[in-house]
């Protein structure tokens, strides 16, 4: 299974390229895949299922694609299969939670960097890494 049908909002989108211009040259490679991923964990690891999404992250304007995929996939069904506390069966519920986490996660992280616009590469870096 993979990622290929989510759909994140325009918001959501914006916020990764901005993210991707603070950070492309520190990660060496693909770093969309890397800022979803990273944005993935940081929504299981800092919201609950319950949480709501803002109005404007509840549209579906960009479809993803594959880039959630293999064991990377198989281990983030698992954290929200842990978060739910029972067996999910049904792949578009996990999809749509999936989704909820990336779109909370982006919002997280592209707070660090409007929090301060004279932020630099390896500060923004080092608070990422210690939220």
């Amino acid at each position: 299974m993979d990622s290929k049908g989510i759909k994140l909002s325009q918001v959501s989108k914006n916020r990764i390229d901005t993210i991707i211009g603070h950070i492309e040259h520190y990660v060496p490679k693909d770093t969309r895949p890397f800022v979803i991923k990273l944005s993935l964990m940081h929504g299981i690891e800092n919201h609950s299922i319950s949480s709501e999404l803002p109005t404007e992250l509840s549209s579906s304007a960009w479809e993803m694609g594959s880039i959630i995929n293999g064991n990377d996939y198989l281990l983030a069904k698992h954290l929200i299969i842990n978060e739910l506390q029972k067996e999910i069966d049904d792949e578009k519920i996990i999809r749509d939670h999936m989704k909820r986490f990336i779109e909370l996660g982006v919002k997280d992280i592209a707070s660090l960097l409007e929090s301060d616009d004279a932020i630099f590469e390896e500060e923004f870096l080092i608070k990422l890494l210690s939220v």
